[in-house]
């Protein structure tokens, strides 16, 4: 009888282990190796939580990769988001990577790293004009979350800046405070290569 109630406490104990490693504790998320994309370009994921935006930025332009400077990525078309997700995710999805786009004014999300950063005089390229009504210019490709425009709250579409993926570990395109704030679960930050 005595040694039932250790196994039985041991058993308790074991699957209380279990259910606080396996639902409380996140698992590390851990940066990818490059992958070389067709026309000269690649891409990486960098493990860095909880980092800002801007120190994403400043950390992507310091790395290279075959003679080409590294800056926060730039998705243009369906095939590059395409490429991103079964080469760089193709074992899961992170929380919140920062990509290289920002909100430069109400409604207007412009791709502001590497050579799309320098279009329009340094502006950045337009990829989305609005909110959740908002559209494409005929040309670029945009892939919202149908919650990234928040209207009240901490993420309120006004005060959010920057564009991320996978808030919620979802493959879409979302928004982001961009200051590291630990609630947002920032993982990391996609790089681009080749330009």
């Amino acid at each position: 009888m005595k040694y039932r109630s250790v196994i039985a406490l041991m058993l308790v104990l074991a699957a209380a282990w279990l259910a606080w490693h396996l639902l409380l504790v996140a698992p590390k998320t851990e940066s990818s190796p490059i992958a070389e994309a067709p026309g000269g370009h690649a891409y990486q994921f960098v493990a860095a939580p909880d980092l800002s935006w801007e120190a994403a930025r400043a950390a992507a332009a310091k790395l290279s990769w075959q003679g080409h400077n590294g800056y926060l990525a730039t998705i243009d078309d369906a095939a590059e988001y395409q490429f991103i997700m079964d080469r760089i995710f193709s074992h899961g999805y992170p929380d919140v990577t920062y990509l290289g786009g920002r909100q430069t004014a109400p409604g207007e999300w412009r791709w502001v790293t590497g050579p799309d950063g320098a279009a329009e005089g340094g502006k950045g390229t337009l990829f989305w004009s609005g909110g959740e009504q908002g559209a494409v210019p005929a040309g670029w490709y945009a892939n919202w979350m149908s919650t990234a425009f928040q209207h009240g709250g901490k993420w309120d579409v006004a005060k959010v800046c920057c564009v991320s993926l996978f808030s919620y570990s979802v493959p879409q395109f979302s928004t982001s405070l961009g200051t590291g704030d630990s609630q947002e679960h920032v993982a990391g930050y996609m790089v681009e290569f080749g330009g």
